[in-house]
């Protein structure tokens, strides 16, 4: 197990999942407005598309449509640099795409899926968090990590799939 940002061994800082976490939210629920929409196809971080003038929802929506016409690549799309949609056929394929687009600080959260939450860390950038939960990932090859910055799924490693669904 890798220490935190503090020193800390990160297991000794769980809380237990339970069914009553809330989800995520939904990306566009607080959009408004015409905005810039991203789409990028993950493993090779090739950008298939930037499109002005567009609503979250319609960004949302044309991503998944691209995504449901290539079963097999994993897809991340952004709108006005929030996350909007990520779909992954190889786990960990879009991790390295996300920090790209936020600024500031955050509260990072990582999950040892199945079992609890091993960090939170408030007020650190995104490629702080993400440098750490990969690092942890690396740490503990027999585990499926899970991710989060500002609520926002940074990083996710499954090692039996679908044992890290349903976490916030």
């Amino acid at each position: 197990m890798s220490l935190d940002d503090q020193g800390r061994d990160g297991a000794e800082l769980g809380e237990a999942l339970t069914p009553e976490r809330p989800a995520l939210a939904d990306p566009c629920a607080d959009a408004t407005g015409p905005g810039t929409y991203k789409g990028y196809t993950c493993g090779a971080s090739f950008k298939f598309i930037t499109a002005e003038n567009i609503s979250c929802q319609e960004a949302r929506r044309k991503c998944t449509l691209k995504a449901e016409a290539n079963p097999g690549t994993s897809f991340y799309c952004t709108w006005n640099d929030r996350l909007v949609y990520r779909k992954e056929i190889t786990s960990g394929a879009c991790n390295p795409l996300v920090c790209q687009t936020t600024s500031g600080t955050g509260t990072y959260r990582g999950y040892i899926c199945g079992s609890h939450n091993f960090i939170t860390t408030n007020n650190i950038p995104c490629q702080y968090a993400l440098d750490n939960c990969a690092l942890n990932a690396a740490n503990n090859p027999s585990r499926s990590i899970f991710c989060t910055w500002n609520g926002i799924e940074i990083f996710r490693e499954e090692r039996l799939p679908g044992i890290c669904n349903g976490l916030p």
